[in-house]
Parts: structure tokens; C-alpha cells; sequence
């Protein structure tokens, strides 16, 4: 048996934007403490979320809705590696944004993911919010 996290979000941004955050290495780096991504189908992913890393390969990318990736945490030795996966469905003037992280295999391991993406799409979150504010020179209008 495996289990796996699904966590779903809701953000004031475009698909587009979002998209950006998940299947573009300067995306990922906005979010992530590290990030190195070849953003094609077979291309290498190597990300460092705090003291772990973790590398793949992209499985699919899909814009603007989709992008997967397999993913091994560094020295694990999982029997096959794990998938995460990012889709951004449009809702109205806002993004509906669902994370997967398919193959963990007790539920120790369910209970530990869970709770690292919730800390990690939190900081997606903010990205998002960040990536939506005018810079410094920009005029809004009223």
C-alpha cells in the first residue's frame, strides 16, 4: 500500500503566474531555498527545502495547467521514486492550485510530508502574493 498528500490552495494571481512558480527553475527559486530545473520533458530537477534535497526528473509540463516530476530524496532509498505533482485549474480572477506527493510508503512518512508541503505551499502562498505586488515605480490605477 501507499499513500500520498494532496493539498489544495486557493491565490489572487493568474494560472499563468502560478504555473511560473512550479515549472520554471526561477519559480521554484522564489519558494524554494534551491532550486535547478531543465523545464522538458526527461530534464533534471534538484531542489534543497531546508536541510533535505531532493532530485528527479520531469515526468510532464503542461502549460499552464500542469507539471510533474519523480523525486528522491537524497540518500533514500526508496524501491521507486516518488512523483510530485502541481495543477493550477482557473477560478474566476483567481487560481486553484492542487499539490500531490504520490508513492510514500507508511504512514509515518504520509504524516511527515503532509506536514513539510503545508510549510512549503505556505511559502508558494507568499510568492504569489509577492509576484502580484506592483513594484516600487509602478502607478496603480484607482
Amino acid at each position: 500500500m501507499t499513500y500520498r498528500v494532496e493539498l489544495q490552495l486557493e491565490v489572487d494571481a493568474s494560472r499563468d503566474a502560478v504555473f511560473a512558480l512550479f515549472a520554471t527553475q526561477d519559480g521554484l527559486r522564489r519558494w524554494l531555498d534551491a532550486a535547478d530545473l531543465e523545464p522538458r520533458v526527461g530534464g533534471a530537477l534538484r531542489v534543497r527545502m531546508r536541510d533535505a534535497s531532493a532530485s528527479g526528473k520531469v515526468l510532464a509540463i503542461d502549460a499552464p495547467q500542469h507539471a510533474s516530476y519523480t523525486w528522491e530524496w537524497t540518500g533514500s532509498r526508496a524501491a521507486s521514486p516518488m512523483v510530485v505533482a502541481f495543477d493550477a485549474i482557473d477560478h474566476g480572477a483567481r487560481t486553484h492550485v492542487t499539490l500531490r506527493h504520490i508513492g510514500l510508503r507508511t504512514q509515518a512518512e504520509l504524516d511527515l510530508h503532509t506536514e513539510l508541503w503545508r510549510y512549503w505551499l505556505e511559502r508558494f502562498a507568499d510568492a504569489v502574493r509577492e509576484a502580484a505586488r506592483p513594484a516600487p515605480h509602478e502607478v496603480v490605477p484607482s
